[in-house]
Order: C-alpha cells, then sequence, then structure tokens
C-alpha cells in the first residue's frame, strides 16, 4: 500500500469514527442517527457536518440563555401579582373583620402578623450579619501569574552555568514562588472554528 493511500485509509476511518462518535454522543436525535448510517463518508464531509452541528447548537445555547432571562423577568412579575393578590386578600377580609375564611380548596386566615425587620442604614449594620458570595476562582489572572512565571523559569533554564542558575531560580522562587492546586499544560491540541 503506498503512502496516499495509506492517507486515504486513516482518513476514512477517521470519518468513520467521527460519525459513530456523534452518532452516540446524540442518541436521542432520531434524525442525526438516520443521516448518521445512510451513505459513504469522507472526513471533511463529516468534519463540515460537525462545524454545522456545533453552529445549530450555539443557536440553541443563545435561545435558551435569552429565554431563561424572560422567564426569570416573568417569575419576578409572578411573585410580586402574588405579593399583591395576598395584600389584597388580607386587606378585604380586615376591613370585613373575617378573621378566617373556610372553602372548599383551603382556608384563608387573617392574623397578627410576626415581627419583621425594617432596615434604616444598611451601612451601620455589623458586618458578621452581611452574607459573602461564595468565592469563585479567578482563572484568567491565576493563567496570566502561571505563564508569567513558566516564562521566567523556562529563561532560568537557559542559564549555563549550574550555580547562575540556581541562584536565579533560588530567586525565581522566592519572587514568583509556585503556585499549588495548579500546573501550565503544554503541549496538546486546539481546535478553533472561524465561522465564514
Amino acid at each position: 500500500m503506498t503512502d496516499t493511500s495509506n492517507d486515504l485509509h486513516r482518513s476514512i476511518e477517521a470519518a468513520k469514527s467521527l460519525r459513530f462518535d456523534l452518532a452516540r454522543m446524540l442518541a436521542g436525535d432520531e434524525r442525526a442517527l438516520t443521516d448518521t448510517f445512510d451513505g459513504d463518508t469522507t472526513l471533511d464531509a463529516e468534519i463540515r457536518a460537525a462545524v454545522l452541528a456545533i453552529e445549530e447548537d450555539e443557536i440553541f445555547v443563545a435561545g435558551i440563555k435569552a429565554r431563561e432571562a424572560e422567564l426569570k423577568n416573568r417569575r419576578l412579575r409572578f411573585e410580586k401579582r402574588i405579593e399583591a393578590t395576598r395584600g389584597l386578600i388580607e386587606q378585604a377580609m380586615t376591613v370585613a373583620n373575617w378573621p378566617k375564611l373556610e372553602m372548599d380548596i383551603g382556608t384563608v386566615s387573617v392574623g397578627k402578623a410576626a415581627p419583621r425587620i425594617e432596615i434604616d442604614d444598611e451601612s451601620e449594620i455589623p458586618t458578621q450579619f452581611w452574607k459573602r458570595e461564595d468565592p469563585t476562582l479567578d482563572k484568567s489572572g491565576l493563567t496570566r501569574v502561571l505563564r508569567e512565571r513558566q516564562k521566567a523559569l523556562e529563561n532560568v533554564l537557559k542559564i549555563a552555568v549550574p550555580e547562575e542558575r540556581a541562584r536565579a531560580l533560588g530567586k525565581l522562587n522566592e519572587e514568583m514562588p509556585p503556585i499549588p492546586g495548579c500546573h501550565i499544560e503544554t503541549g496538546g491540541v486546539a481546535l478553533t472554528i472561524r465561522r465564514a
């Protein structure tokens, strides 16, 4: 077998593998599964189909995010409406001097409200009564510092004289110590998709 036929064979195997893996991932999508096993394939056709699938999924993600924002606003409107309706029922029952109303769907009672807090000036309230947000990792800042250290470390390792290299490494570790729990991963492959 020549190099060209080996390349063609690898390309066809990669196309079949990509098609099969996508089909497994889309197991709930009958149309995608049917399309997956119809006819021959080439790697460029399968990659093109995969890129189109990514674009379609990105459209769904954008639409769902917009819908989530819309639904959140709707939820807030309903919550305000519930609170206002409860207030109107309470007001009507108080005016009518009805402490209780039993109905087939439930019982409504009006009683003395539990004490509740009113805030006069938030800035005067001690910090112990404030909730702090859960900490989130600053990945961009961490990446920046790790990259700076990696670059400095590479420069130190280029020093030919062992004593000078050791001194430079000691200085680097003092000024820019290693960060536990993380490291820079080098190599690998990154896929970039640019839309036409």
